[in-house]
């Protein structure tokens, strides 16, 4: 879905996040660490209940950071997550 974004004159991406929470239940292909992200994504933008348990359980690395990164970023803070692979 696209919506003009009236502040700066160029359209932006919007996402509706309680229907790809919606989708990632059912009819969504993903990976389960996938899922966990959009669902965490989707707690933060819309106040869709998440299990963090489940999601943390869920996560690799990678995908650990960018959640990480996307609280950090919701309670205003600015924050690098270096990961690194364990030997």
């Amino acid at each position: 879905m696209w919506q003009w974004e009236p502040f700066r004159g160029r359209q932006v991406a919007v996402v509706d996040f309680a229907s790809a929470a919606d989708a990632v239940q059912g009819s969504l292909a993903c990976s389960a660490g996938e899922r966990q992200v959009l669902l965490v994504a989707a707690s933060i933008a819309e106040g869709i209940p998440v299990d963090l348990r489940e999601a943390a359980l869920s996560l690799d690395a990678v995908n650990a950071a960018r959640v990480a990164v996307a609280v950090c970023h919701a309670a205003g803070y600015r924050v690098r997550v270096v990961t690194e692979s364990r030997p």
